[in-house]
């Protein structure tokens, strides 16, 4: 007998013609997290891994879980037919159980219905404690029956993150501050097939190196979801200082996000991006209300701008960032440009045309944007 895991994926399953590219794609992915010693093959409709050690199987299927596309995993005991009733017997229950028999190889000599019976005997037998529950039982044994004298028992299963495969959808450009927004934005991206790297605006001195650091640790907690991801730290102290002084203060923060809308669609261009994305929430912010949405899609021009939390309650992301881990990281106390540029009474009803007029007054830094563009990014690994 030896152990294995199996690997279960869901939407990949509809895919039609372009099926195979997905399936290769998230083959691939869960390739990534595993041991090089490990052996990992679609077989029967899944992903079937082999080669990690037993002590190390319940981590391995925690991580593969977590690779997008993927909807559950379990670890088996890989089995000869002869071998099932013994190895059922070793099983210890306590409580409820039930047993779903999977007969795949028609040749077995027992209908599924049978040889989950029989099975059920087997346990009752060993465990005088153990009662039949086939509603809502403590512990489902699984035993799926292959041909060529093959089969695998399992007691539980891992429940994955679904989605679709990171990478298949395109290349995404997250504007990434070190907020709880961003974040999950980043990873609901990957969940539909983005592969992400990040922007992050720093504004030294008046925020500190520390807030530097705990955006890459966000895009490092991202990591096991998204993949390895290349971060671009554009340092934007003196164009926060030029708009604080020059224009209207209630338009400060749009003409901040606006400018740095226009440094995302620069490196869009420069490095093929698909697409922007952002955590922005609808109404959640002053600068976040339709208008002001509408003044940042102005700039960005034929980019795509995604916005995957524009209708989250702010306590659904709150869940989804502890569930994922970024939680705790952005509700350190290190504040982002942003917020420390935000005026006392930012407009909420920000027009294009007023943006413009503001915009003329910092015209020598907008002609110039692509030419500062490497200066402002030769900064902090940027």
């Amino acid at each position: 007998m030896k152990v294995l895991i199996i690997a279960r994926y869901g939407e990949v399953h509809l895919k039609g013609r372009n099926r195979g590219m997905f399936m290769n794609a998230l083959l691939q992915n869960v390739r990534k997290v595993c041991d090089p010693k490990c052996t990992v093959k679609i077989e029967n409709g899944r992903y079937v891994v082999t080669g990690s050690s037993k002590n190390k199987a319940e981590s391995l299927a925690r991580d593969i879980a977590n690779v997008f596309g993927i909807t559950s995993t379990s670890i088996c005991t890989a089995m000869t037919h002869n071998e099932i009733v013994s190895h059922i017997e070793s099983i210890i229950i306590n409580g409820t159980f039930r047993v779903e028999v999977n007969r795949a190889d028609k040749k077995f000599p027992h209908t599924s219905m049978e040889f989950a019976s029989i099975l059920g005997g087997v346990v009752l037998g060993k465990n005088p404690s153990a009662k039949v529950d086939l509603h809502t039982p403590q512990t489902i044994i699984n035993v799926d029956i292959r041909e060529f004298d093959t089969a695998y028992v399992y007691t539980s299963v891992i429940r994955g993150v679904g989605g679709l495969p990171v990478g298949v959808s395109g290349k995404a450009l997250v504007m990434l501050s070190g907020g709880i927004d961003s974040p999950v934005a980043s990873w609901l991206s990957a969940k539909r097939g983005l592969s992400v790297d990040f922007l992050h605006f720093a504004t030294p001195p008046f925020t500190s190196d520390l807030a530097i650091d705990k955006v890459k640790r966000l895009a490092k907690r991202l990591e096991p979801y998204c993949g390895t991801s290349k971060m671009h730290i554009a340092n934007v102290t003196d164009i926060a200082r030029e708009i604080r002084e020059k224009c209207n203060d209630q338009y400060t923060i749009t003409i901040l996000r606006r400018v740095f809308m226009r440094i995302a669609k620069l490196l869009c261009e420069k490095h093929k991006y698909d697409c922007i994305v952002t955590g922005e929430n609808l109404a959640q912010v002053a600068s976040q209300t339709i208008q002001g949405i509408t003044t940042m899609n102005d700039v960005a021009g034929s980019i795509p701008i995604l916005r995957p939390l524009i209708t989250y309650d702010k306590s659904e992301i709150i869940e989804l960032a502890k569930r994922i881990g970024t939680f705790e990281i952005s509700t350190e106390p290190h504040e982002d440009c942003c917020t420390v540029f935000v005026p006392s009474s930012p407009i909420t009803s920000p027009s294009i045309k007023k943006c413009e007029l503001e915009e003329n007054k910092i015209s020598h830094i907008l002609c110039g944007l692509h030419d500062k563009l490497p200066h402002m990014l030769d900064f902090r690994g940027g």
